[in-house]
């Protein structure tokens, strides 16, 4: 039997929490950790309302088993790119908000999985590094894309040329990190914020989420057109008439996902 690499765990109602569970390697990502994350992915954390990823360990993830390109040099790095790439679009393809909690390093590839976050809370002695030019390398796992659309073009290309890593604050200054905490404290603030997210109206942050990833940061009159759209639909749901409701009656609204 494999050993364990991810654990989906279900302990507050509407939020998977998937762990990164190889602490004392790391979490270092090669061909099963790409398997085990799939079929988590694939299955037990479909129809979440939030999605929470968290690690064990010292450290999220330090990137791939670099020792193990070097044992095995005719496996193709662009084999084990597709097999991770499919598991970051099926966090991408997620409705669901995504919540990342970051200790430690996250670097290589264990950053491009950060990028995908919705919500990213790191610890103050958390670091991130693209790595990957380092050891002759390109990125992968989307993150020439992600980076920059995070912390902006200079701000990427100066961490992707040079290998410099980022700290905790300057993350948050950059916008790469939602927020902030003592390192003690990661875990239990990211469980704090897929909780509260999930206490939520689903389908109107599944939707909020939507609205925000399909404009990229580009306001145009289209957008305009869509939110429109999007507002007027959310009015007439069930959701919207609940929201309205509890408003003028000063009550708490009752979602579909609470308990």
């Amino acid at each position: 039997m494999a050993e364990e690499r991810v654990r989906v765990e279900v302990e507050t109602p509407g939020v998977a929490r998937l762990v990164l569970s190889n602490g004392p390697g790391h979490n270092i990502v090669d061909f099963e950790l790409g398997r085990q994350l799939r079929e988590a992915l694939a299955g037990p954390v479909q129809g979440a309302a939030v999605l929470e990823i968290v690690a064990e360990g010292p450290n999220f993830c330090v990137g791939g088993d670099v020792r193990g390109f070097a044992a095995d040099p005719e496996v193709s790095l662009s084999t084990l790119a597709d097999d991770f790439h499919a598991c970051q679009r099926l966090v991408l393809g997620l409705a669901a908000p995504v919540v990342i909690g970051v200790q430690g390093w996250a670097a290589g590839i264990g950053l491009s999985l950060v990028l995908t976050g919705d919500v990213v809370v790191m610890g103050a002695g958390a670091r991130v590094r693209p790595a990957y030019t380092a050891i002759g390398l390109t990125p992968d796992g989307g993150m020439t894309a992600t980076l920059p659309a995070a912390v902006g073009r200079a701000r990427a290309l100066d961490m992707l040329l040079t290998n410099r890593p980022m700290g905790a604050e300057e993350a948050a200054a950059a916008g790469l990190a939602s927020r902030v905490v003592p390192d003690e404290d990661v875990r239990a603030e990211t469980d704090a914020v897929a909780a509260a997210i999930a206490a939520g109206p689903p389908e109107a942050l599944a939707a909020t989420k939507r609205l925000v990833r399909a404009a990229g940061g580009v306001l145009t009159d289209a957008h305009f057109e869509v939110e429109a759209k999007s507002i007027g639909n959310r009015g007439f749901s069930a959701e919207g008439r609940e929201g309205v409701s509890a408003f003028v009656e000063k009550r708490r609204p009752k979602w579909s996902s609470a308990t």
